[in-house]
């Protein structure tokens, strides 16, 4: 008779327990949860205020920073501050005024430290900041630690990165294994390159290709497709970001933009009636200005002939006419030259000749009236009887 009583007692206490576990869960979740709504009223706001303005990229070496800001809210009164410390000082502080911003808008910004004297004198690290402001208001902040030393790419190595009027040139190669006497072939590599164009500190064009497989040697030749500005100074910024391991070097070249121009040395005719001289532009600076030929004798007058050329830039081709006047029976040193506006020579051409009859001078045609008057007698017919079949 006692055996129910006790299994009562046992569910009894098992109730309990349950009861008074239940009770502690629910007392610690929500100790959990005083300092997350305590958060959401003080630190989440701020966290909230920060993503204004999100910095989604940040790089600097010894040369240069750069950074990409992303705008998540309309502002008006924006700035950008880099800054460069060294361990013992303010290195460089520059301010770049952006203004007014779009939601969604992104801006990158490009500066080169220009400090060379001050760099080695330190062994230790220096730190590159980014602050985004809005008044002075800091809407975003993210800082960079780095040594004097520039970054390996321990994997590949830059064989040549140059850029010009025309196009910038990209050209890498896998490194060997240490251990010259391995026949281990070198590991594949795979990186993200990252080209800007720059005129001054403003970005003029950029270009991004990423995931590239580097298994023996990569080239790419990037062409600017728009038209510079003759006798401006231009910077072309490669960044190289390698996968395994995770490094990214950065590396610029130098060029004033120019006129350029070659002459197409297999597409060039001279005979004894005259030469056909094909040239093409080799810049995004437009060429304006003409082709020169000159035939030098063995003995007598020096001959000089010239002709306009189109207005040509990369890639575009023109081909150059030029007849023969009063040029005399011998043997001749033709030089072809092609000069712009100014006279300077971009490129030239040498070859010889052989006249074998005099080319007399071209006497204009005088047209006689009653030639004139059959042609307009011949237009007047024509338009006649086309009116009168408009008529019909």
């Amino acid at each position: 008779m006692s055996l129910p009583e006790r299994k009562s007692s046992f569910r009894q206490r098992g109730f309990i327990f349950h009861f008074f576990f239940i009770l502690l869960f629910l007392i610690i979740f929500c100790a959990d949860l005083i300092p997350a709504f305590a958060a959401v009223d003080g630190t989440a706001f701020e966290k909230e205020r920060q993503r204004d303005a999100v910095i989604m990229d940040i790089f600097s070496d010894n040369e240069l920073a750069d950074t990409t800001v992303r705008f998540e809210q309309p502002l008006e009164n924006v700035s950008l501050v880099f800054t460069l410390n060294s361990e013992k000082k303010l290195l460089k502080s520059e301010t770049f005024l952006l203004g007014s911003v779009k939601k969604g808008q992104e801006v990158t910004k490009v500066l080169f430290w220009e400090i060379e004297n001050d760099f080695g004198k330190d062994t230790d690290s220096y730190t590159a900041q980014v602050y985004v402001k809005n008044g002075n208001e800091r809407l975003a902040f993210r800082k960079l630690s780095f040594s004097d030393r520039n970054p390996i790419l321990s994997k590949l190595k830059l064989v040549d990165f140059s850029a010009d009027s025309e196009k910038a040139l990209v050209l890498m190669s896998l490194t060997s294994p240490a251990n010259l006497r391995s026949i281990q072939a070198p590991e594949p590599g795979v990186i993200d390159l990252d080209l800007k164009l720059l005129s001054g500190t403003e970005i003029v064009y950029s270009e991004k290709h990423k995931n590239i497989p580097v298994t023996g040697t990569y080239y790419n030749a990037s062409y600017w497709p728009f038209l510079l500005e003759k006798d401006k100074n231009y910077t072309a910024l490669l960044k190289v970001h390698s996968h395994s391991p995770d490094v990214t070097a950065a590396y610029r070249s130098d060029f004033r933009a120019e006129e350029k121009v070659e002459i197409v040395d297999w597409d060039i005719d001279v005979d004894e009636y005259g030469a056909s001289v094909t040239v093409v532009g080799r810049s995004q600076v437009p060429f304006d200005g003409f082709v020169r030929v000159v035939l030098t004798p063995e003995s007598g007058k020096v001959q000089i002939f010239e002709e306009t050329a189109d207005i040509l830039i990369s890639g575009k081709e023109d081909t150059v006419g030029i007849i023969w006047q009063g040029v005399p029976k011998g043997d001749y040193n033709v030089k072809i030259y092609v000069l712009n506006s100014e006279g300077e020579i971009l490129d030239s051409h040498e070859t010889v000749l052989r006249v074998f009859e005099p080319v007399a001078e071209a006497t204009p045609v005088e047209e006689s009236p009653a030639i004139c008057f059959l042609t307009f007698l011949e237009i007047f017919l024509c338009a006649g009887i086309l009116s009168g079949r408009k008529r019909k």
